[in-house]
């Protein structure tokens, strides 16, 4: 009869444990990995709508409708016959 417990088979089983687990780690990091490669890709794409906007804004930067608008945005530049209503509450 042979020995269920020989000292081959108890290696094998270790090898095949260790195996077992190194899989199941690598597959861990891939994942992880997968998901950090979706998170830059996404930020990519803002990143560059972002810029071409402002390659957009920039385009029209110098335009007198441009500068009055941000005076009026940012500001609160007004005309003076124009009539400002203020909201509260």
């Amino acid at each position: 009869m042979k020995k269920i417990f020989s000292f081959q088979n108890i290696i094998f089983a270790a090898i095949a444990v260790y195996l077992v687990f190194m899989l199941i780690n690598q597959q861990k990091t891939l994942d992880e990995n997968k998901r950090r490669n979706d998170d830059i890709r996404a930020e990519l794409a803002q990143a560059e709508q972002d810029l071409e906007e402002v390659i957009e804004e920039e385009a029209i930067a110098d335009t007198d409708e441009y500068v009055e608008k941000r005076a009026r945005e940012d500001l609160g530049y007004v005309y003076d016959d124009e009539i400002v209503y203020i909201r509260q509450g």
